[in-house]
């Protein structure tokens, strides 16, 4: 598991202490990567003893290893023009190496009990991929697709106890969606998050988490854009993956 994942799946048994380091540790993984545990606790305004703690909080053996993980992530992310096309095709490898090894179940189980279902997207790309999981899954569950950022009231109050909650987001930052994805936790609906793989409030805010590996087009091409195709291959591996589910569910009844 990445660190960005590890951080999110966590972050609700952290204390106060251990959340201002997530906090810091976001906005500073290079200054973690390339610091000595004295040099990024100086930095971060606490003791080592504390960092050791929260990187054991996370299932690691001590700071080195989350020096050592971040380091290599880092590396990863490391994207020249030249190198765009290879550089694509190992992060949608690395996706489904990912999504392979992922236990879906709690997903599944939700979307079997779930009442009623909702996709909403944040963001262009996002409504995109909400539409295209509402039509890929019509054969297999209704889902209802909310799109409009002035939709995200209404979504809060039709949605009640039993309802499943799909939320799309890149960045998982976005007002709206943390607000209403703090707004259906008080409804007891089932939520689940799709971001980018990076740790943010909106997967810390959802029972499951699902992630894309982004890739931004480099500088050197003078334009910005997100590669959004990975939405549609999680998506698709869903659908595939749950059609599998339900058939062992049926030849197990």
């Amino acid at each position: 598991m990445r660190v960005e994942e590890l951080l999110n799946s966590h972050y609700d048994s952290m204390n106060e202490n251990e959340k201002y380091i997530c906090h810091y540790l976001t906005g500073h993984y290079r200054e973690c990567a390339g610091s000595t545990i004295s040099e990024f606790a100086r930095h971060c305004s606490v003791s080592t003893t504390m960092l050791v703690r929260f990187a054991k909080h996370l299932g690691l053996s001590g700071y080195g290893e989350l020096k050592a993980r971040l380091k290599i992530e880092l590396e990863e992310k490391t994207v020249s023009a030249e190198g765009l096309m290879e550089k694509v095709t190992r992060s949608y490898h690395k996706m489904m190496d990912e999504l392979m090894k992922k236990d879906l179940t709690g997903i599944f189980e939700k979307l079997d009990s779930a009442e009623r279902v909702f996709i909403y997207g944040s963001g262009s790309s996002q409504t995109r991929a909400a539409s295209e999981m509402k039509r890929i899954f019509l054969p297999v569950k209704e889902m209802v697709h909310i799109h409009g950022h002035d939709m995200c009231l209404a979504l809060q109050n039709i949605t009640k106890p039993g309802d499943l909650v799909i939320l799309i987001s890149l960045s998982g930052e976005s007002d709206a969606v943390v607000e209403l994805a703090a707004a259906l936790r008080t409804k007891q609906a089932a939520t689940v998050s799709i971001t980018r793989l990076k740790n943010n409030t909106l997967a810390s805010l959802c029972d499951e988490n699902l992630y894309i590996n982004s890739i931004q087009m480099p500088v050197e091409y003078g334009m910005e854009y997100e590669i959004s195709t990975p939405y549609f291959i999680l998506i698709e591996f869903l659908y595939l993956s749950y059609c599998n589910y339900r058939s062992a569910v049926w030849r197990e009844e």
